[in-house]
Order: C-alpha cells, then structure tokens, then sequence
C-alpha cells in the first residue's frame, strides 16, 4: 500500500501544479524513493470572463494553455531534487517556456503511531524565467521573475489509504520587484491500488497587500483561494494516467478562472 501511494501521491503534486502561472510550487508530503525517477506530462486548459480587482471586478475574457513537465528525483533515502518546466500561451504573441523551477526536498522525519504515520519535509529553491516571453499587458504569461521559495509540509497516511497534508511558507519574490507572498494549502485524499482521488483547499496572500504587476491570471499582489481535485489510475507499475480540476473562489487582483487538465506520468 505504501509503494502505491507513494506513486500516487507524486502523481498529484504535479497535477495541482499544472499551471505554472499560480505560485503554490510541486512540494508535497511524499517523495519518491532512492535512486527512482517519477516524471509527468500534463496538459491543461484556463479561461475566465471576471478579473477580481478590489475596485470593482472587470469583465475579461482569457483562456490559457499549458504544457508542463514535472520531475522528481530521489537522491538518498531523506533528499529529493524537483524540478518543473511549463511552456503557455494565451495567444500567438504570448507563447513561450515560462519560469522553470528546481527544488532541493529533504524528510525530517518519518515515524509511526497507531495505525498511520507521520511525515514532515522541508524544500528550499525557487523559480527563473526560461524563455524570453514579454511581461506587458494582460495576456502576458508572467514577470521574468526570480523567486525564492521555502516549503515546510506535514503529512499523515493512515494503513487505510487515506491521508491528511498541510504545506506552508514563504515566497520571496528577488526581482524584477521585491515582494513577499504567504501560500497555505490543505490537502485530502485516498489511495488504493487502482485509484488516487484527492481534494485540495489553497489559500494564497500577498503580504504588502498592493498591485503590483499585471499578468494574463495572476501577477505581483494577488492574492487567492482556490480549490482542486484530481483522480489518477495506475495502468502499469510504470504507468498512469489522471484528470484535474481547479478553481478560483475569490481573491484580487486575479482572474476568477477554472481550469481543467489531464495527462500520463511514468516512474523509472
């Protein structure tokens, strides 16, 4: 059941990060073990019609696509390396690899009580802009932005095949701006031997509370909460595929968007 839902768990990291243009990152409770590689290929489709400004929301239509690869790496028995690329577009003009990120994970601890065990990670890394898409008006897929970000997360799994997970931390934003983003993510689900579902709740704030630079779904000062769920099934112990949705609640400064993807993962 562990081996399972290690696989799974890996699975669904990616599939809540599909889009690159939100800030939460592909740090979860699990990780893969020493010496495997899980690596997903997801494609995903974002639109809205309400831009979510606190002067007065405005009628906006855009639709983004995505393509994204996420990788993760064991390297010991407690350290991971992660690392995602996105390519989006939400027109001909503004197509390009988006800000790629690689994340160092290590386990601090793991043990058992009753009939489950606990789990608590640390990541340190951040994100980079990869391709030289321009960073004006509001089609642009993002901010050439330098970010550091550090992950604390805590996870239990029950022998059952339920699980609890929360993830907390800081993001700061080096340039082109100086800014500081607080993100909370709360996750539930289950695994089984044939299905993955899980349900997440994610709360993301701006610290300074301001706009800061406008993109296509969310620039410098949004802020959000959103919610998601994915549904994965193993086709071979190498093999699966899944389907994700997510969903803007409120927020500012963002657009009030859903989103809906799907794609394979591969374990080596």
């Amino acid at each position: 059941m562990r081996t399972t839902l290690s696989y799974c768990l890996i699975i669904s990291i990616f599939m809540v990060l599909s889009n690159q243009l939100f800030a939460q990152g592909p740090i979860a409770g699990f990780a893969v073990a020493k010496g495997e590689v899980a690596v997903a290929i997801n494609y995903a489709t974002e639109s809205y019609d309400t831009y979510l400004n606190p002067q007065g929301d405005e009628e906006r239509s855009l639709t983004a696509l995505s393509y994204s690869v996420f990788v993760e790496a064991g390297v010991s028995d407690e350290m991971a390396v992660v690392a995602t690329l996105p390519y989006v577009e939400t027109n001909s003009a503004n197509s390009d690899f988006q800000d790629a990120s690689i994340f160092l994970k290590y386990r601090n601890l793991e043990s058992r009580s009753g009939q489950g065990r606990h789990w608590l990670h640390t990541a340190i890394g951040g994100t980079f802009p990869v391709g030289s898409y321009p960073t004006d008006g509001e089609f642009a897929i993002g901010q050439q932005a330098f970010v550091f970000q550090g992950r604390l997360v805590y996870q239990y799994q029950h022998d059952q095949g339920w699980f609890l997970s929360a993830l907390s931390g800081i993001d700061f934003q080096l340039s082109p701006d100086s800014r500081a983003v607080w993100p909370l993510l709360f996750r539930a689900g289950y695994g089984a031997p044939w299905l993955y579902v899980e349900g997440w709740l994610e709360f993301v704030s701006a610290l300074d509370g301001t706009q800061g630079t406008e993109t296509a779904l969310a620039g410098t000062g949004s802020s959000w909460t959103r919610t998601g769920a994915t549904a994965y099934v193993p086709l071979r112990p190498w093999l699966g595929v899944q389907v994700n949705g997510a969903w803007i609640l409120s927020g500012e400064f963002i657009g009030q968007s859903s989103r809906l993807g799907g794609g394979v993962v591969f374990k080596f």
